[in-house]
């Protein structure tokens, strides 16, 4: 699995969940339209997934990564391949639990998107391997409520475009961290668009009332605003720990929760370098 979500994330998101009586919890549901897509893109993974084009695209970038062409290959003395297809890698991270699993499994995801030039199969790995975190992204963002978009299940169509749209830009770049880049670009990409549309929609709203036309100052221009300020003070003294947590925090919107499930540190420590970054900024 990703660095930052667990399995609970994938299952939060199915139609319910089941209880010892064999009935479906009204707790876990969640509405249809929101997943018409994941369901369909897991079925159609199902089959992708152990297709003989996809094996063969997953065992030629095995063969240049020696920590995935173990669990891919096997290690040629008897130790039989764990992962011998894309859709078994994919299930071996969603299971990773514990922080060593998930160290390693974010090392396949920088390993993926090193190699994701190399054949167009290795993008939809990637983007398969991400979906637990794409759909906390969506979670945090409401489903693309007040945007643009028709419901749920368009805004995830649109968060997928998104994905495969920064894939494709980053593809070929070795990041330490690329579970942690690759889903707050998306993140911050979709929360772009979603303050876009939420602001034309004021402004339409609005049409004739000068005092609110004439606020020049949008959502999007505060968060920009807000990002501008901490790299300026960070340029000016302020730790680059404290700059990060902020930016993290305060501009991409992610909790002090997720923040330590990203980072690895533990979230008092998180809340405190946060605490001493804001003093500094509003000094």
């Amino acid at each position: 699995m990703t660095t930052d979500v667990s399995t609970t994330d994938s299952a939060r998101f199915r139609s319910g969940s089941v209880s010892s009586s064999g009935t479906t919890t009204a707790r876990a549901k969640r509405p249809r339209t929101s997943t018409v897509v994941i369901d369909q893109m897991e079925v159609e993974w199902r089959s992708m997934g152990r297709s003989r084009f996809a094996v063969r695209a997953l065992h030629d970038v095995a063969q240049r990564d020696p920590g995935l062409g173990h669990l891919v290959l096997g290690d040629g003395g008897g130790d039989p391949a764990q992962c011998p297809t894309p859709a078994d890698l994919v299930a071996h991270m969603r299971r990773a639990s514990g922080r060593v699993q998930r160290e390693e499994a974010a090392g396949l995801v920088r390993v993926l998107l090193r190699e994701a030039g190399s054949d167009p199969l290795i993008p939809r790995l990637l983007v398969q391997a991400l979906l637990p975190g794409l759909i906390s992204v969506a979670g945090k963002l409401r489903w693309g409520r007040g945007g643009d978009w028709q419901d749920g299940n368009e805004f995830f169509c649109e968060l997928l475009t998104t994905t495969w749209c920064v894939i494709e830009e980053w593809a070929g770049q070795d990041r330490p961290y690329a579970v942690r880049d690759l889903l707050s670009a998306i993140r911050c990409r979709a929360r772009r668009q979603l303050f876009r549309a939420k602001d034309l929609a004021s402004r339409v709203l609005a049409m004739g009332g000068e005092d609110v036309m004439d606020r020049g100052t949008t959502a999007e221009t505060l968060l920009d605003e807000l990002a501008r300020a901490v790299i300026d003070e960070q340029g000016r003294g302020m730790p680059l720990d404290e700059a990060q947590v902020l930016y993290g925090n305060s501009v991409l919107g992610y909790s002090i929760a997720e923040l330590a499930t990203l980072t690895g540190r533990d979230r008092r420590g998180l809340s405190t370098r946060r605490n001493r970054a804001r003093r500094r900024l509003c000094a």
